[in-house]
């Protein structure tokens, strides 16, 4: 079984977890501290949800996740998923929105 260290704090802010209108991912240190103008992830195209989310894997120092019925996903066969919007990419993509949502609540609250 893999060694799986825990997402470092670096790891959070540094991430895309939207982009501006002409197509720059904007990393969380960058929504928070700078406000630039930007594109809501629920207002992004489903192509650009994929896409966002795809990076945000491929940007994971790791990344597995255990699913029902189909074993561990590892980074690659996760961006795969993503890409092709497949069910299993949809569920990702759906607990991704989750977790840009929550953590940049938390990061303008002043609590991550």
């Amino acid at each position: 079984m893999a060694n799986h260290a825990p997402m470092t704090h670096e790891d959070h802010w540094s991430r895309p977890v939207t982009m501006t209108p002409d197509g720059r991912w904007l990393s969380l240190r960058e929504v928070v501290e700078e406000e630039p103008t930007q594109i809501p992830f629920n207002c992004l195209s489903l192509e650009k949800q994929s896409e966002l989310v795809a990076e945000r894997i491929r940007q994971s120092p790791e990344f597995e996740v255990g699913i029902l019925g189909q074993g561990i996903v590892d980074k690659k066969h996760a961006i795969d998923e993503v890409q092709k919007r497949t069910s299993i990419g949809r569920a990702l993509i759906d607990v991704e929105q989750r977790m840009i949502r929550m953590l940049i609540k938390r990061a303008l609250e002043g609590n991550l």
